[in-house]
């Protein structure tokens, strides 16, 4: 008989939630306070609450306004964000429900946020969209750690999960390795959830985003894949730094002292992509460098709280604003450069692929696994991303998630885990170890690195530039067996580059399979292809593993028969009828 104990340390959970941000915290929360006698488990690769995107929140988080109608707020999302490509049945629950988010937040954790004086939560009003925002403070995540304690959650920290155990199909676990020893760990389990980000590509995302691995454990388990052409995040930052010019894309200059952003993009609601290729063409044609002129600020600049917000009183929180003090003290200090109130701008690419597929409870198409959080941000395709959305989507998705989760586990059995695959798996994760090979992981991160150098990759595709990715692909395939690790953290990496080569497969495929443009801040723009076809391209791009372990792309129709805003000239497909005005 098999023992699997003999393959390494075993957990065994009734929840195991992969990724200890801000929504594998939430998930947890919400799952023990659903079933408080379920045995809930985090696995983090960090340390849980001290890890993932929402260590560096603070700016706010979105909210709905109270007198503002949901329908209409979902309707400007359809057609401002990702125009109908979005699910808009999980995007008007998403919105109706969202200050309730921040409630649950100020109930369960603690979290202080921006109040009026009878003590009810104090919203800005964004200028440009339907939606508000209210100030959080940026030790929030602390306090969910403190909360998921104090309920008896679990925490397993600086363990990396790199692949999902199935029992005929279902998640049963997963497996990874100590980050300091190497030692391997088998997570065993009656419900998964894989909160762990999306894939942030090194070198062209940030420091404390994924990188792709959860994206890739999930995959290989079962689940599907959408909107992944969505990938690319644009943003305009101070020159010299990564920080983002908030609220400033409407006063763009160039050297003659004129406005671009009204001559390139005067009705944007975000920063788009014309509006960044009149950048690039306002430098080519020697009028550059561009600047932001802030010294008189707009609407949008005023309502994110620019000039004269009372702590506590809007977006920025007292420990928000004291970091925020601490970083300007040294970068003065150590940095040579001047800003002013017209200082130098430039564009700022990433990449950041979100894509696993969920229905509205954040469950993959996979029986027994979830995945909250940024992870299925496009997956889910609720689509309704603003600024601000990274700590609502965290909670919003965590909430449903660990709910759903926990009505699973306290009916599901503990399924047996396959003996043979726990060994395939501990051999594939472990083989860069003993490879006489010379390719390190840097040799993909640095590939891939350059593509943040120009615009015709990441931001104006066309079908030469994206062939020309998806051949780089076919050759760092070719390396990704031959990476080669002596210690657990770069046998992580390796793993994390195999991953993002796959997530950066998927994006260019889906790139090059559709053929319009489309969407804002997250755009997918086709040179040749440059409008919007509402015609042919109302359809979702998705993948599967297919028989062969690749990506299988497939396409689905966006149900905009059981939806209430489509189009103008939108036909419902033979074989559907129109069921939402049939409900009216």
């Amino acid at each position: 008989m098999n023992n699997i104990n003999e393959l390494g340390k075993v957990y065994e959970s009734d929840v195991l939630v992969i990724g200890g941000g801000f929504a594998g915290l939430v998930t947890a929360i919400k799952a023990i306070q659903e079933g408080p006698d379920l045995d809930v488990l985090i696995v983090e690769k960090g340390f849980t609450g001290f890890s993932g995107q929402s260590t560096k929140a603070g700016n706010g988080i979105v909210a709905h306004l109270p007198d503002q109608d949901v329908m209409e707020s979902t309707e400007w999302m359809v057609k401002n964000q990702t125009p109908y490509l979005n699910d808009q049945e999980l995007l008007y629950d998403y919105l109706s429900t969202n200050t309730d988010s921040v409630q649950w937040l100020r109930d369960y954790a603690g979290a202080q946020v921006s109040e009026n004086p009878d003590g009810s939560m104090k919203m800005w009003r964004h200028p440009e969209s339907k939606l508000a925002g209210i100030g959080i403070e940026l030790r929030t995540i602390e306090k969910l750690r403190k909360t998921a304690l104090g309920l008896g959650v679990r925490m397993v920290d600086q363990v990396n999960i790199f692949e999902v155990l199935t029992n005929n199909g279902t998640a049963c676990g997963a497996v990874g390795f100590d980050m300091n020893e190497g030692e391997f760990h088998i997570f065993h389990a009656k419900a998964v959830a894989m909160a762990t980000h999306g894939c942030q590509f090194k070198k062209l995302g940030r420091e404390f985003m994924g990188y792709g691995t959860g994206i890739g454990a999930a995959f290989r388990a079962g689940a599907h894949i959408r909107n992944i052409e969505f990938s690319t995040q644009i943003e305009i930052v101070f020159k010299g730094t990564n920080v983002p010019v908030y609220g400033g894309y409407n006063l763009i200059f160039n050297q003659e002292g004129t406005n671009i952003s009204k001559i390139y993009a005067p009705d944007a609601p975000e920063i788009s992509v014309p509006l960044l290729k009149g950048m690039v063409k306002e430098v080519r044609e020697g009028r550059g460098p561009l600047y932001v002129d802030l010294r008189v600020p707009d609407d949008t600049l005023i309502s994110i709280g620019w000039e004269g917000m009372q702590i506590g009183d809007g977006r920025l929180m007292p420990d928000k604003i004291e970091w925020e003090e601490y970083v300007a003290e040294k970068a003065n200090k150590h940095s040579t450069l001047e800003y002013g109130l017209t200082p130098e701008i430039t564009i700022d690419t990433r990449l950041q692929a979100e894509p696993v597929k969920t229905n509205h409870q954040f469950k993959t198409d996979v029986e027994g696994l979830w995945a909250p959080g940024k992870i299925s941000y496009q997956g889910s395709a609720y689509f309704g991303w603003h600024r601000g959305d990274g700590v609502g989507n965290a909670v919003q998705t965590g909430i449903r998630a660990g709910k759903d989760m926990a009505e699973f586990a306290m009916k599901a059995p503990l399924l047996d885990i396959d003996y043979d695959q726990v060994v395939k798996y501990k051999e594939k994760i472990y083989a860069p170890l003993n490879r006489p090979t010379n390719h390190k992981p840097n040799d993909i991160f640095d590939w891939i690195e350059r593509y943040g150098f120009g615009t015709d990759k990441l931001i104006v595709k066309s079908e030469a530039s994206i062939k020309e990715v998806l051949d780089d692909v076919k050759e760092m395939k070719k390396i990704i067996p031959e990476l080669t690790a002596d210690d657990p953290h770069t046998l992580a990496k390796c793993h994390e580059a195999a991953d993002s080569v796959l997530s950066l497969e998927m994006i260019f495929r889906a790139a090059l399979e559709r053929k319009e443009s489309r969407g804002v801040f997250y755009p997918h723009y086709r040179e040749e292809y440059p409008e919007q076809d509402d015609k042919n391209w109302l359809k979702w791009i998705n993948f599967k593993m297919g028989e062969d372990g690749e990506p299988e792309m497939y396409l689905e129709d966006v149900p905009l028969w059981k939806y209430p805003f489509r189009p103008e000239g939108y036909e419902i497909p033979e074989g559907h009828v129109d069921e939402w005005n049939e409900k009216k």
